[in-house]
């Protein structure tokens, strides 16, 4: 009996299974991240992956769809369990109390890397600095080649070798020969350059973020979890963003990003010292006359009590600056937090928030997190594109 061992014998579709379910396995995990954004966006193999291009992201195992046979039936039916029509099978009484220890197995979780752009894009894909601006003056333009036009004349440096390959083939084709033949000027394709020139308005954002002693742990990793993002997403979205980093306690710097990201807690707490900063940066840096300017500030509202008004009375002034202004308040409590189910419990927000809440300017967004997965609400409440305000 011949055994035929030509690659030709093996069909076709056989060949590109291996492919075929490469991408259909991408197109699964791809659509598990969108499905579980809540969570990912604040896992911290991400967070602190330092910024790396590729990062590693648990995800649930994702099997391929097949038939399994079962082996324990005893004589039933495949797929029929045990008891009749109509009988309860599971109750409420039969679920596990809460921190009790359970005896079923747990899913297969493996880590799948990622570029961290391209995990970006599909957790932001749809947000954008609100109330964008053109300015006038002082626009950057870029400039792009892009390659839109195929002729047949054209410099060697810019031959399309697969549509000269194409060409040659059909006119091969055309005489009855379906192999490659000898290359002619009929059959060579060139690209044909463009250039495409862009301008866009500059922005610059502020990041501020309150150090104090009263930002724990856990607070400082929501924060820091949302300006992780924040980044990411400016720096991929915008050609021409200007980020700039606040941290302060009662006392407010200008650091540099990577000192932003792992500075401790210390301190008192006087947002007013952050809000002069930024001010102050602004009118001498970011005059709004040529700039959109966008304020985000994160804090837990532990703010000192004298210093309220004066907080209020700035961020009136950031507002007729800047093209929006953010606040954020993490209120975590370090016990109850830590459990998912708080009963009757909430949070008490800061005497700080109930000021800014009286606040009615359309381009003050004030936000709230009690925990980490409300990062991406966050995100999504900040940089969701409105209309534009009537002057």
């Amino acid at each position: 009996m011949a055994v035929v061992t030509s690659s030709m014998a093996i069909p076709w579709d056989l060949r590109r299974r291996g492919l075929k379910d490469s991408i259909r396995h991408d197109k699964r995990v791809r659509e598990a991240i969108k499905q579980n954004l809540r969570e990912l966006i604040a896992e911290e193999t991400i967070i602190t992956s330092d910024g790396k291009k590729l990062v590693k992201i648990p995800v649930r195992y994702l099997d391929q769809y097949r038939f399994i046979f079962d082996r324990g039936t005893r004589g039933r039916g495949v797929g029929q369990g045990q008891g009749d029509v109509g009988d309860i099978i599971a109750s409420e009484d039969d679920a596990p109390t809460p921190g009790q220890a359970g005896d079923q197995p747990g899913h297969a979780i493996y880590e799948a890397e990622f570029a961290l752009d391209e995990l970006t894009r599909l957790m932001l894909e749809d947000l954008a600095l609100p109330w964008i601006e053109e300015k006038h003056k002082d626009q950057v333009k870029t400039t792009t080649v892009q390659y839109n036009d195929i002729r047949k004349k054209g410099p060697l440096a810019n031959l399309d070798k697969r549509r000269t390959l194409r060409e040659n083939l059909k006119r091969q084709a055309a005489r009855g020969k379906s192999k490659v033949g000898k290359i002619t000027d009929d059959d060579l394709r060139y690209r044909v350059p463009e250039i495409h020139e862009e301008f866009h308005s500059n922005c610059a954002v502020y990041l501020l973020m309150d150090r104090s002693g009263s930002m724990t742990t856990e607070k400082k990793y929501i924060t820091k979890s949302f300006f992780f993002w924040m980044v990411r997403f400016l720096r991929l979205k915008y050609n021409t963003v200007e980020t700039i980093f606040i941290a302060h306690d009662t006392e407010a710097a200008i650091v540099p990003e990577k000192d932003f990201f792992i500075l401790s807690n210390s301190g008192g707490t006087m947002c007013s010292s952050a809000y002069t900063l930024a001010l102050d940066h602004i009118v001498k840096h970011h005059p709004p006359a040529r700039w959109n300017n966008y304020v985000f500030h994160f804090s837990d509202g532990d703010n000192f009590a004298d210093d309220n008004p004066q907080c209020l009375t700035l961020l009136g002034d950031l507002l007729d600056v800047s093209a929006m202004v953010g606040y954020g308040e993490v209120n975590y409590d370090e016990f109850f937090g830590a459990y998912p189910g708080r009963g009757a419990y909430r949070p008490q927000w800061s005497t700080l928030y109930k000021e800014f809440s009286a606040i009615r300017h359309p381009r003050f967004v004030p936000v709230t997190i009690e925990k980490r997965d409300q990062v991406y609400e966050a995100l999504k409440k900040f940089l969701t594109v409105r209309d534009a305000i009537p002057a």
